[in-house]
């Protein structure tokens, strides 16, 4: 089936608009509000760390014999060693959107980046 000219027309103004619209779209999605990470162990909050350029901080976190060492470099986080069997978790590598975990689920640590401001928007719909 070949396309006519018109369809090619149409094609590409269709193309055009979807381009805008997600450009359009995009500061919203990538929210310039302040960031937290909150670190758990055992399903509790034990730290609040601010994500902001020029910060940096490193700590370890220990629960039951084991631990984490957690890296914050500016506006990201990670966890840079642990003593789990399967470093699932350092691999993970740096997390900076908001929504973004890190778990390391033998140690039962997670690390969750949130907005530090309320949001009009649902955290599934971003």
């Amino acid at each position: 089936m070949m396309l006519t000219k018109a369809d090619k027309w149409l094609t590409g103004i269709l193309l055009v608009v979807a381009a805008v619209g997600i450009l359009a779209g995009w500061p919203v999605l990538a929210a310039t509000g302040q960031k937290v990470a909150e670190v758990s162990v055992n399903g509790k909050v034990v730290k609040v760390i601010p994500l902001r350029q020029g910060y940096y901080d490193e700590f370890r976190v220990e629960n039951q014999g084991h631990y984490n060492v957690i890296e914050v470099r500016g506006d990201r986080i990670r966890i840079r060693e642990a003593d789990c069997p399967d470093q699932i978790c350092v691999r993970t590598g740096w997390a900076s959107l908001v929504s973004q975990q890190i778990v390391c689920l033998p140690n039962r640590v997670a690390v969750r980046i949130i907005s530090a401001e309320p949001s009009d928007i649902d955290d599934i719909a971003r």
